[in-house]
Parts: structure tokens; C-alpha cells; sequence
């Protein structure tokens, strides 16, 4: 598990006045969750694209234990986030024409040789999250079941961190709902850090603790995340 600081945060982009993410400080500690809530446009997705390094920041810093990541060229953040990150996003990102099983152990197939230990590893999260066919066509899957194939994706490595965004948006109300306490007790019982970017409310509620963006800016905490 991986704390989460961020301070004196600025995202710009060309032909924009002000920035779109200023946040002075953010403190997460590790193996806590913090959901992110917001209005379109408020900056929340940009914030989960500078924290998992997948847009550097302009200015300012973002570190992960002891990995100031804003510091570090884009091969690096890469391989940092393929090594200490977990992705869960709402359109699940999951490759028609490959097993439930082939889609959550593909990351891992594309990096290096497949272990005996991964395999094991792989069913054994597929079993965890509910999904009774491994060898299943992702594509006969419902969206439920794509979601949690993609949560079993994302947990492969042991990531320090899982970071989901919009992980129940897609989905009814009730299978939202067991997504999200899906994601809640897994992240725990792995011990990983979580950060979730949602509308739900009853997700909200699960992690506990919350901060609401408005124009970039942290407007609203609530919880042990110390912001500012």
C-alpha cells in the first residue's frame, strides 16, 4: 500500500486563463479510501490522470510513498503505474473474442512469460469476484460481470493502489451496488489504496471519506483525507 500526497498541484492547458486542478495539499494515507465527487468538468478526471501518471502535471508535486511521480519522464510513470497501480474505468476496456480469464491475465501476457503463480492467481480473483466461467467469451458477459472481470484485472499484480473511475456509472442500481462493495472489500482485504472518481452517492458512502472538486479546486472534505 502506497500514501498519496499532493501539494501546490496546477494542471493548465493551451488557450485556458486558469488552471483546470489547483489543489494546494492532499494528504491520503496508505491502505485508506477516498472517493472524488464533483460536477462535470470540475476536474476530477484530470486529477485520476495526473495521480496515475498518465498526463504529467504542470506544476507542482504528486507523490506515492516515496515516488514523487510528477518528477519522472513518461517511460517511467509508465512502468510505475504498470508496477503499483490498478485501473478499474467505466468502459471496462475489455478485449471481445478472448475468455474472462485471457482478458484478465492479457497485461501480464503482453509484459513477460506467464507464470504458474499468475494463473492460480488470476482464477482465484475470477472466483472472488463472482464470475463462475473463466472460459466464458467476455462478450457474452453482462455489463455486471464485464466490471468485475475488469476489477480481477486490475488487483493481478497486487497493486499498492486501485484507482476507479466512474466504476458504477454503466451499471443498475443494484449490480452498482455490488460492484462497489466489491471493489470496497477487496481493496481492503488486499491492502491497497483506494481512490474512487464517482457520482454514486451510496459509493460515496462506502469509502467514508470524500472530497468534492468545483472549478479544480478542492471545495468540500470530509474524513481522515487532510486537503486543502
Amino acid at each position: 500500500m502506497l500514501a498519496l500526497d499532493i501539494a501546490d498541484l496546477e494542471m493548465r492547458f493551451p488557450g485556458l486563463a486558469t488552471p483546470v486542478l489547483a489543489i494546494e495539499k492532499l494528504h491520503l494515507p496508505a491502505g485508506g479510501g477516498l472517493a472524488i465527487t464533483g460536477a462535470s468538468g470540475s476536474g476530477k478526471s484530470t486529477l485520476v490522470n495526473v495521480v496515475t501518471g498518465l498526463e504529467p502535471a504542470t506544476k507542482g508535486c504528486v507523490r506515492w510513498g516515496e515516488m514523487e511521480i510528477s518528477r519522472l519522464s513518461t517511460g517511467r510513470r509508465d512502468a510505475f503505474r504498470a508496477a503499483n497501480i490498478g485501473l478499474v474505468m467505466q468502459d471496462f476496456h475489455l478485449f471481445p473474442g478472448l475468455s474472462a480469464y485471457e482478458n484478465v491475465v492479457l497485461p501480464i501476457r503482453l509484459a513477460r512469460r506467464l507464470k504458474p503463480t499468475d494463473r492460480e492467481r488470476a482464477l482465484h480473483l475470477l472466483e472472488m469476484t463472482g464470475i463462475a466461467r473463466p472460459g466464458q467469451p467476455i462478450e457474452t458477459l453482462s455489463r455486471g460481470e464485464m466490471q468485475r472481470v475488469a476489477v480481477a484485472r486490475a488487483l493481478l499484480s497486487k497493486p499498492g493502489v486501485i484507482v476507479a473511475d466512474e466504476p458504477t456509472a454503466s451499471l443498475d442500481r443494484r449490480t452498482g451496488g455490488e460492484v462497489a462493495d466489491l471493489i470496497v472489500q477487496l481493496a481492503r482485504s488486499e491492502g491497497a489504496t483506494l481512490l474512487v472518481v464517482t457520482h454514486d452517492p451510496a459509493l460515496v458512502e462506502r469509502i467514508g471519506q470524500h472530497i468534492v472538486l468545483d472549478g479544480g479546486r478542492i471545495l468540500e472534505a470530509a474524513g481522515k483525507a487532510e486537503a486543502a
